[in-house]
C-alpha cells in the first residue's frame, strides 16, 4: 500500500458512496414484476443497451488476459476472443431481430417456443441449472479471482475487504433495481473503466524507462515480430494451427453462438428491432476497436519494460504497472476504474443467472405467478449465488485457462444453437446429446490432464466438436421431430431464413444477402482493428490507409442497414 495516498482513498470512497446513492435514486419506482426486474419493460434505447454490453465484457479480468497474451505468447493469441466478432456480426443481421420477435425473458425460454415433448422440458431445466449455477458460477469466480490478483499486488491483504465492499454494493443495486439499475450503472462504469486504461497507458509510456510517445514509437519498431504480429508466423505450425482453429471453429461452437446469455438479455430490453441492431453495432465497435487502444499501448510497453523475462507471471503485469507507474490521485482513478469494471460484470452475471433460476426453474416447478414473490426469489438467489462465487473465486489461479475450459464444456452445443433457427428438423434431443457429449469429453480430458496421464492441449480438445455434432445429428434423426404446431407458431412469429419446408409451402427462404453482409461487416471491423494496431506500433501510413478504408465501409454498412 506504499503508493496509496489519502487522496486515492478519498476518491475511491466517494465513488462507492455515489454508486449507492445513485442506486437509491433510481429506485424511486420499486420493481413490481419479473419483466421489470430482468428486461426493464423492454424499453431500452440502443445507446444504453449497447454500452451496457461493452461494460459487461470490459471486466476486470479482461485487461489482465489481453495484456498478458500480448506479452506471452504474442498479440495473435487474442484471436481467441477476436474470433467471436463473426458471432456478433451475425447477431446484427439475424439474431438481434429473431430474439426480439420471440419476446422471451431469458434465452433459455426459447426452448418452450421452439421444441416440444418432455425432452424439451428436461432441456430447459437442465440448461437453466447448468448455466445459472455451474457455468455462471465459474465465470463469476474468475472475475473475483481477477479482482484479487490485481488488488493484492496494489493493496495487499486489504484488497479482500475492498472486494467484499464492492461486491456488496454491486449486489445492492442489482437486487434493488434489477436490470435497469445494472444497465445505468454499466453506462457510467464503462466510461470510468475506459478512462482508467487511458490514464495508465499515458503514465507507463511517459515513464523514465520509456521516455514519452516519440521514444516509444521508436522502441516498438525493434520489438520481436512474433510478439507484435497480427497473425502467427506460417512456419510456427503450432501457433498457426491454433490461430486457424480460433477463426474457423471456436466462434461458432461456443455456448453463445446465437447471441446467448447477457447479450440476449440486453437485446430483449430493446424498445424496437432497430434499437437492438444499433446497440449491437455500438457494442461491436467498442468491444473490438475502441477499448483495445490503451491496452495495446500498455501491452507493447510491457515488452519494453520487462523484456522477455521467464520470472514473471504474465497475468500480473497489469497490476504491477499500476502499482509502479501511477502517483497519488491517478492511482485513485485507476482503482475506481477497476472497481467499476468488476461491478459492471459481476452485477450482470448475478442478474443473468438469477433470471434463469427464476424464469426457467422456480417459476416452472412451482407454477408460481405472483410477480412480487418471483422478484423476491430472484433477489435471494442473487445473494446466495454471489456468496458461493466469492468462495470459489479464491481457488482460481490461471484465468486464461478457465476461459478455454468453459469454451470446451459447451463447444459441441454452438452448432445446434445456430441450426435451430434455420432448420426445422433440429429438436430438443439435438441439444441434449450435444451438450452432454461436450461435458463428458471435457471432464475426461480434465481428469487425464489432472492425473498426469496425458497433457491435454487445445488441439486435443477440438475433437470434442465433431464428436458432439455427430452425436447430436444421430439423436436428431433417431427421434421424433418437434410438434408441427410448435414449428408453425415459431415460424410465423420469427419468420427465420433457412429450411422451413415443413411449415412453409413453396421455395425455402434462404437470404444469403444477410450472410454476406455479416462477413463484410466482420471484415470491416477487422480492418479497423488492424488500423489501431498499426497506430500503436507507430506505422502511421498504414494506420491512415486502413482507418479511412474501414470508416468508408462502416458508413456504407450503416446506411445499408438504415434503408432495410
Amino acid at each position: 500500500m506504499n503508493n496509496i495516498s489519502s487522496l486515492d482513498i478519498l476518491l475511491v470512497s466517494i465513488y462507492l458512496i455515489s454508486t449507492i446513492l445513485l442506486s437509491i435514486y433510481m429506485n424511486k419506482s420499486p420493481i413490481q414484476s419479473v419483466d421489470s426486474y430482468f428486461v426493464s419493460k423492454r424499453n431500452s434505447s440502443w445507446w444504453l443497451l449497447g454500452t451496457s454490453m461493452v461494460a459487461t465484457t470490459l471486466s476486470i479480468d479482461t485487461p489482465i488476459v489481453v495484456i498478458g497474451w500480448i506479452y506471452s505468447p504474442g498479440l495473435w493469441k487474442n484471436w481467441f476472443w477476436w474470433s467471436f466478432l463473426f458471432t456478433h456480426c451475425i447477431i446484427i443481421f439475424y439474431f438481434s431481430r429473431y430474439w426480439r420477435r420471440v419476446g422471451v425473458l431469458t434465452d433459455n425460454e426459447l426452448i418452450e417456443h421452439r421444441y416440444s415433448g418432455k425432452e424439451s422440458l428436461f432441456l430447459r431445466y437442465f440448461k437453466a441449472f447448468y448455466f445459472s449455477i455451474f457455468f455462471n458460477l465459474i465465470i463469476s469466480a474468475w472475475i473475483i479471482s481477477a479482482f484479487i490478483k490485481i488488488f493484492t499486488v496494489i493493496l495487499g491483504d486489504i484488497s479482500y475487504a475492498l472486494l467484499f465492499v464492492s461486491t456488496m454494493i454491486a449486489i445492492f443495486y442489482t437486487t434493488l433495481s434489477g436490470i435497469r439499475g445494472v444497465m445505468l450503472n454499466d453506462f457510467i462504469q464503462y466510461f470510468i473503466a475506459f478512462a482508467g486504461s487511458i490514464i495508465l497507458a499515458f503514465a507507463v509510456i511517459n515513464s523514465e524507462i520509456i521516455g514519452g510517445f516519440s521514444n516509444y514509437f521508436q522502441l516498438v519498431k525493434d520489438l520481436p515480430t512474433d510478439k507484435t504480429s497480427f497473425f502467427p508466423g506460417l512456419f510456427n505450425m503450432d501457433d498457426f494451427l491454433t490461430f486457424l482453429a480460433y477463426v474457423s471453429v471456436v466462434w461458432w461452437t461456443s455456448h453463445n453462438a446465437d447471441g446467448g446469455g447477457y447479450i440476449i438479455q440486453r437485446l430483449c430490453t430493446a424498445k424496437s428491432e432497430k434499437d437492438g441492431v444499433l446497440g449491437t453495432i455500438w457494442f461491436i465497435l467498442n468491444h473490438y476497436v475502441l477499448r483495445l487502444i490503451p491496452w495495446l499501448f500498455i501491452g507493447f510497453a510491457s515488452l519494453l519494460i520487462f523484456k522477455e523475462s521467464n520470472n514473471i507471471d504474465s497475468e500480473t503485469i497489469f497490476p504491477i504497472l499500476i502499482n509502479d507507474y501511477l502517483g497519488a490521485g491517478f492511482m485513485g482513478i485507476i482503482l475506481i476504474s477497476l472497481i467499476a469494471a468488476y461491478m459492471s460484470t459481476i452485477s450482470t452475471q448475478v442478474n443473468w443467472g438469477s433470471s434463469y433460476f427464476v424464469n426457467d426453474i422456480y417459476k416452472q416447478l412451482k407454477n408460481e405467478r405472483n410477480e412480487k414473490k418471483l422478484v423476491f426469489v430472484g433477489r435471494v438467489f442473487s445473494i446466495a449465488f454471489l456468496l458461493c462465487a466469492l468462495l470459489l473465486g479464491l481457488s482460481i489461479d490461471n484465468i486464461g485457462k478457465v476461459w478455454i475450459f468453459l469454451w470446451s464444456v459447451s463447444s459441441g452445443l454452438g452448432f445446434f444453437l445456430i441450426a435451430r433457427w434455420f432448420y426445422w428438423r433440429i429438436n430438443a434431443w439435438s441439444e441434449i446429446i450435444a451438450i452432454f457429449t461436450s461435458i463428458l469429453l471435457s471432464i475426461f480430458f480434465l481428469l487425464l490432464d489432472y492425473t498426469g496421464l496425458k497433457e491435454i492441449s487445445f488441439f486435443n480438445k477440438l475433437i470434442i466438436i465433431p464428436i458432439s455434432i455427430l452425436m447430436g445429428f444421430i439423436a436428431t434423426f433417431l427421434t421424433k421431430p418437434t410438434d408441427i404446431n410448435i414449428l408453425k407458431t415459431f415460424y410465423n412469429k420469427v419468420n427465420p431464413d433457412g429450411n422451413w419446408s415443413i411449415v412453409k409451402t413453396g421455395k425455402s427462404q434462404n437470404n444469403t444477402k444477410n450472410i454476406l453482409n455479416s462477413f463484410i461487416f466482420s471484415a470491416n471491423i477487422i480492418i479497423l482493428l488492424y488500423s489501431i494496431i498499426c497506430f500503436s506500433l507507430g506505422r502511421f501510413m498504414e494506420f491512415y490507409i486502413y482507418l479511412a478504408f474501414g470508416i468508408i465501409i462502416l458508413i456504407y454498412m450503416l446506411k445499408k442497414l438504415d434503408s432495410e
